[in-house]
């Protein structure tokens, strides 16, 4: 555990937020003490998307060396996934280009190992929508047809949610084909529970991007 203080220790001695830091630090000692699995990996998991929370508000690209460290400790394949999915937009923010979509393929062949149907879908789908945030910091357009092509290991209500994810980082020409589609997706969903939750979920996406779209 020591050498996670040290390692922390060292990379934010310039930095302003040092009590922020140092509770993050906390938490990561903390972990090693928890001994359930899968309760272990995804506190591992939240440690590490608050250290590269930190590396990003404070654009301090040195933080992200951290990662390898506490992935390490991440066993859970569906913790692994969404930490590399994370991790990889992370990196599009530092503009790391190559390295970036090397950790989002490692993303996505990670979630290909996991055995639980529920868990594999949710990854992919937080993969899915990685790939159109790094379009948007990147303009790649490459990360859009990967983005699209996870659609097939979804549900229809995280399809409708995809699509509407994606109309919020396309260009506004694009942006409404894909609320349209999404808004269809959602009307042929039967359960009406996760019916109203799918349109709720698009309704939020449309008001935090802001996105004047036509969607009749």
């Amino acid at each position: 555990m020591k050498r996670f203080k040290d390692d922390l220790g060292s990379t934010i001695d310039a930095e302003d937020n040092l009590t922020k830091m140092i509770l993050i630090e906390q938490a990561i000692d903390t972990a090693h003490s928890i001994i359930e699995p899968v309760s272990r990996s995804y506190a591992f998991y939240d440690c590490l998307t608050s250290v590269l929370d930190f590396a990003r508000e404070s654009n301090n690209f040195d933080l992200l060396a951290r990662s390898d460290t506490i992935l390490e400790e991440i066993d859970n394949k569906g913790a692994h996934a969404r930490a590399l999915s994370y991790l990889a937009v992370v990196l599009a923010t530092f503009q790391r280009e190559e390295h970036a979509e090397d950790t989002l393929v490692d993303a996505i062949n990670t979630t290909s190992m996991i055995k639980d149907d529920f868990d594999r879908r949710d990854a992919f789908l937080d993969i899915a929508t990685s790939a159109a945030d790094i379009f948007f910091l990147l303009n790649k357009r490459n990360m859009i047809d990967v983005s699209l092509s996870l659609a097939e290991h979804l549900t229809v209500g995280q399809k409708a949610y995809l699509f509407g994810y994606l109309a919020t980082v396309l260009p506004e020409n694009e942006s409404a084909q894909f609320l349209n589609n999404a808004m269809q997706l959602a009307d042929t969903i039967t359960d009406p529970i996760t019916k109203s939750k799918v349109y709720l979920e698009l309704a939020s996406l449309v008001t935090t991007f802001q996105k004047r779209l036509d969607i009749q």
